[in-house]
């Protein structure tokens, strides 16, 4: 990025590739993934799976512990894909099972990385101070690791990955296992120190919130395949899948099949009778079963005072059997005729005195605020 860049740019725009992965596959079971990270961006990888090892996995690949099944790494437009660690200077990864030394103090360990490149005792110390002080470590120079707080051991490792210089850091989990305060700091350090040196971080992770306040674009992972790689809001307003759908804006999911279609909104039969609308996904014919997805805070209920449900068009007939308040939503949990369960959120300010468990209620949305895909459909 130059100083010259057109006003309004955002650096991913403008930003070279820093790290770019062509057609890279973990195993010879996964289909290849390509993902590009520019220059001053931290970008998520969000893993759905909580029983996959993928991430670790990829870490290690990234770092150059592993091979890959198939596919290329390049840093910096240099593909560094057959280097070893040692080699592959380009690329660092911080995680919580990062070793430091257990017998060298956190200066040392920040230190020793450029001890090992053939600096100076003194340079490398002079360098250790400054990171110390980049990462607020001054008052742990003299700790060892096993005298340290998870979260502070994680900036030591970051710390000691940043005085390499490196293109890029992998951040491996990092947050997993941190208390909420712990968590918010050390997201804040890393955002903060991210702007100020333009860094490229890489954050491979399993929590949604991590991803969506760490990172201005997220890839969706699932079983080694991306599913949607895109900004928060593309994810959460125009999932590419239900899986996306209910990983990233909590939406609902009901089975139904298509009636009719006009344009592009399709008109649902749903398992418990009622007709429904929503955008539909370009593959869609009618007679096609499908999965209706949509989110919590897109559907409005009303409160029936004597009409029954079957007195509106467009509307699901629903029973009221729970509120909970969540801050700044309250949850109303709502159950079809059939058993289906639909959650819907709403500002507590909303809520009418007649929102009481057993209360009947319409629910309803707009078309544009619900998508309906194939059934199955779970990948790009």
């Amino acid at each position: 990025m130059t100083a010259s860049s057109p006003r309004g740019r955002s650096r991913r725009d403008t930003g070279a590739p820093t790290l770019r992965l062509e057609g890279l596959r973990l195993s010879s079971e996964t289909p290849p993934l390509n993902v590009t990270v520019h220059e001053g961006e931290c970008l998520a990888l969000l893993a759905l799976s909580e029983r996959e090892n993928g991430l670790s996995r990829f870490a290690d690949v990234l770092s150059g512990r592993a091979l890959p099944a198939d596919g290329r790494v390049f840093v910096a437009e240099k593909d560094v894909t057959p280097l070893l660690p040692v080699a592959r200077g380009g690329i660092a990864v911080v995680g919580r099972h990062t070793p430091l030394f257990g017998h060298m103090t956190v200066r040392d360990n920040i230190g020793f990385p450029l001890r090992a490149k053939g600096l100076s005792r003194a340079a490398a110390r002079q360098a250790a101070v400054h990171h110390l002080a980049l990462l607020g470590l001054e008052r742990h120079a003299d700790a060892f690791p096993a005298d340290l707080a998870p979260d502070i051991r994680i900036r030591v490792a970051f710390a000691r990955a940043l005085a390499t210089d490196p293109a890029v850091i992998v951040l491996d989990d990092v947050f997993a296992g941190l208390d909420g305060e712990m968590r918010r700091d050390l997201r804040q350090r890393l955002d903060r120190l991210r702007r100020a040196r333009m860094l490229t971080l890489l954050l491979l992770t399993r929590d949604r919130e991590e991803a969506l306040t760490a990172a201005r674009r997220i890839g969706v992972l699932a079983d080694g395949a991306l599913l949607q790689l895109g900004d928060a809001g593309t994810l959460i307003e125009r999932p590419a899948c239900p899986r996306v759908a209910v990983a990233m804006g909590d939406a609902n999911l009901l089975v139904g099949a298509v009636m009719a279609l006009e344009d592009d909104v399709a008109r649902v039969r749903l398992a418990c009778g009622a007709e429904m609308e929503a955008l539909a996904d370009p593959d869609l014919e009618e007679g096609d079963l499908v999965d209706l997805c949509v989110r919590p805070d897109q559907i409005s209920p009303l409160f029936l005072r004597g009409q029954t449900s079957e007195d509106a068009e467009s509307a699901l007939g629903a029973t009221l059997t729970d509120i909970i308040h969540l801050g700044d939503v309250v949850q109303l949990r709502f159950r079809l005729a059939e058993g289906t369960e639909i959650n819907v959120h709403r500002p507590p300010a909303s809520i009418p005195g007649l929102a009481k468990p057993g209360a009947d209620a319409l629910l309803a949305w707009q078309p544009m605020n619900a998508m309906a895909f194939p059934t199955g459909t779970n990948q790009e």
